[in-house]
């Protein structure tokens, strides 16, 4: 009787499933040329991304960032996503105008959308698309770029301020930020951090940031890393100071490198304008 038994349950159970192999990937967003769905000012564009679940409807997966009056948008903020291989796994991006602190996105002023597959996303690595609008022709396009998290987990804890920033307003200083691009493989770079405005100076101290060496530089010690530097300005129009580029390796072989970087600004002539810098303090 007990042999029965036994050979019952081992029988019902049987051995588990298989698990299916799935990964994580970070995506990325760009947009240019949004419509402009303000009167006195740009739109205010923020990404909601979806995936089609089993029953047919459409679950939220993640938001970026409201950008504020800007119809080219690099967002720094990623959405995580796990990517199943043996599936076909259905995507939709659309976009909104939030022209109010706390709006609901039912509220919001809709400026387009696009669905592909996650898999046509994997296999591009980065892939730009337009934007379609019932009652439009011209919405833009997005540029989704996707990059496998799994790996390391080192972490690059990044400190700067800046010395001698370019004066950019008439009646004031400046309002001075600053944004870390990672470098893909087809040579663009893709945002990966911006950090907080401080206003009316030109020797900021900003915050101590914490950014994955995955997201930072996809794990390549000597893949450039792009360092640019801007005015902030309310309506979007924020004036560029400067901008330099510098690699994993130089930041951690502090001995070996220099301790600061100067902004370089194309448009300027090589003077004594030139010499704000950005100190990193690690």
């Amino acid at each position: 009787k007990q042999w029965y038994q036994r050979r019952v349950a081992i029988t019902a159970g049987g051995p588990p499933p298989a698990a299916k192999p799935t990964t994580q990937v970070d995506l990325s967003f760009q947009c240019t040329h949004l419509r402009d769905m303000d009167v006195l000012s740009k739109s205010d564009p923020q990404i909601v991304l979806y995936m089609k679940n089993m029953e047919g409807g459409w679950m939220e997966l993640g938001r970026t960032e409201k950008i504020k009056n800007s119809l080219n948008p690099s967002f720094a903020e990623s959405i995580p996503v796990i990517f199943k291989f043996e599936e076909q796994q259905n995507i939709r991006l659309r976009v909104f105008d939030l022209d109010d602190p706390g709006q609901s996105i039912g509220m919001a002023d809709f400026l387009g959308e696009l669905e592909m597959t996650l898999g046509q996303v994997i296999s591009s690595k980065s892939i730009t698309r337009s934007l379609v609008h019932p009652r439009f022709k011209e919405c833009g396009t997005v540029t989704l770029t996707a990059m496998e998290v799994g790996g390391s987990h080192e972490i690059a804890c990044l400190k700067f301020e800046g010395v001698g920033l370019d004066k950019k307003d008439f009646l004031g200083k400046s309002d001075p930020y600053y944004e870390i691009a990672r470098q893909n493989t087809d040579g663009t770079f893709v945002t990966v951090y911006r950090s907080e405005t401080i206003q009316c100076t030109l020797n900021p101290r900003w915050r101590q940031q914490e950014i994955s060496v995955k997201r930072l530089c996809q794990n390549l010690p000597d893949q450039p890393i792009l360092f640019s530097c801007y005015d902030h300005d309310d309506d979007g129009s924020h004036d560029f100071i400067g901008y330099f580029t510098l690699t994993l390796a130089q930041l951690r072989d502090r001995n070996a490198t220099a301790t600061s970087w100067e902004l370089i600004n194309p448009k300027k002539e090589k003077s004594t304008d030139c010499d704000s810098a950005l100190i990193p303090l690690l």
